[in-house]
Parts: C-alpha cells; structure tokens; sequence
C-alpha cells in the first residue's frame, strides 16, 4: 500500500449545518472530526492489514465496480481507484458522504460515486444498480439486525461476484467481554474473555482520549457462527476467512518479549470472503 495519491490537495471544509441522515447513526455529529482521523489513506491497521487484505480477496478486475458498503468518508474507494477499479459506496451520514465526495475531488484518478443511504436497505439507495463485487469495511458490528444488510448485497451484486467484509474479531475483541492480562508466574500475556456465545449490544466512546465527551455508539457483538449463517441464508457463500494480527509492537522492556508472541496469537481482525452463488 505504498501508492500515493496523485491530484490536488485536500483541504477539508468547516462541517455543514447537520443535515439529516438515511439512518440513526452516530457517526453524523463527529463526521468532520472521523473524516480528519482516516485521512486520506485509513490508519496503519488499514495501510498494512485490512486494505491489502480487501484488496486480495476481492480479486477484482480493472474497470469492475465495487459496492462499497458503510464507506464512511471514502477510504476504500479512493485505494480501489488507483488500482483501476470503480466504487459506489453508500454511507447513513451525510456529512462522511459529502468528505467522501469532497475527497474525491481533489483526486485525479477517483472513479467513485458515493450515496447516502441505510445499510439495511441498499435498493432505496440504488434502485436497479448492480456491482461486480462488495465490500464491508467495519460496519457489520455497528449494525442490526445484519441480515437485511447481506440481503441486501446479494440483490446488488451480480452472481460470481465476492463480497468480502471486516470486522474486529468476534472471538477475541469482544466490547467489554475481553481483555488482555499477564500471568506474573510465567511470564505470559494472554487474553481473557469474560464471555462469547451471547449476543449483546455495547455503547462504545466515539473520542476514546477525551473523558468528558459523552458521544457514543452502539457495537453489536454476534458469535462467529451467527454471521456465517447470516451469509449462507443471504446465498452468501463463505470461501475463505482471514485473521489478521497487529503488526504493532510494544516500547522495549520487560514483558516485550512476551507482548510481541502474544500479538502473535491473537488476531485484531476478521475477515470474510464470499461469492454471490443465485
């Protein structure tokens, strides 16, 4: 992901008067200050993980369209562009949807086209439209339920395409039911989970790092098998699932050496791929 991006250079707009969104979402209110923490190329984690990993898995041709599901400010679309690839992404927030548009702009070779629309219903956003493939890029556990959201999909994505989607992993980064600790005896970092198999919704702090902002927004924790149920009932099928482990490392010092094994075993991400097969 070493690709720079040519064209003109972005210089982002004061937020707009709210305006109102396809769908009850969090993400309007802080859209200017998410749009400024993505960028223009995502964090590492989508430099080095999730966008090569995307990338791969949807094994797209030039010149295919890609439905980009929850694209937020357009981070996806602006990559797919300059490996020759179009985007239709499709956003509740109509501020991440303007950055998006905004952003694309100022970029040369943008091929995108973005749409405010709710997730769980793609066709009032795109009628008859239909893409090659699609991509979930950290949506599916903001939303509920998922199935009309994967139904979704099947219906605009033609037959043979791939759908590929990330998440935090289910099994070992669930909201407040999983933790690291450290084993003083054996000097082991290991993870903790405090429960799996329930179902559950947990409001998560927008801005982490600033204790008397109250904005929140609700992540959906599922079990691994309920999402690839969700697929298979969409006609969805899974060909492939990826974990992707943190490529960060700790400061030197004493349990370094135990940090970086366990980082090791311990995925950050899933990911999801499968073929539209109706």
């Amino acid at each position: 992901m070493a690709k720079q991006y040519p064209g003109r250079s972005y210089t982002p707009k004061p937020r707009a008067p709210e305006r109102r969104a396809a769908a009850e979402t969090a993400w309007e209110r802080p859209a200017a200050w998410y749009d400024q923490l993505v960028g223009q190329g995502g964090d590492d984690f989508y430099r080095e993980l999730i966008l090569p990993t995307v990338l791969s898995r949807l094994a797209a041709t030039k010149g295919q369209r890609v439905l980009d599901v929850g694209c937020g400010q357009g981070v996806l679309g602006r990559v797919l562009a300059l490996e020759g690839l179009r985007s239709l992404g499709v956003d509740a927030s109509p501020s991440l949807i303007e950055a998006a548009q905004a952003r694309a702009a100022a970029t040369v070779t943008s091929t995108a086209d973005y749409r405010v629309g709710d997730a769980r219903d793609l066709t009032a956003a795109l009628g008859d439209e239909r893409c090659d493939h699609a991509a979930m890029i950290m949506c599916l556990q903001d939303l509920d339920p998922i199935a009309p959201v994967l139904q979704g999909v099947a219906r605009h994505v033609t037959p043979g395409g791939r759908i590929v989607a990330v998440m935090t992993h289910p099994c070992f980064r669930i909201p407040r039911r999983s933790s690291w600790g450290w084993d003083e005896d054996n000097g082991v970092q290991f993870r903790r989970l405090d429960g799996y198999a329930s179902p559950m919704q947990v409001p998560i702090k927008i801005h982490p790092g600033m204790p008397h902002d109250a904005s929140r927004t609700l992540s959906f924790h599922r079990p691994l098998a309920a999402y690839i149920a969700a697929f298979g009932t969409a006609g969805l099928g899974v060909i492939a699932i990826d974990e992707l482990y943190s490529h960060r490392r700790g400061t030197i010092g004493s349990r370094s050496g135990a940090e970086d094994r366990a980082a090791k075993e311990f995925p950050v991400f899933l990911v999801i791929t499968a073929e539209h097969r109706r």
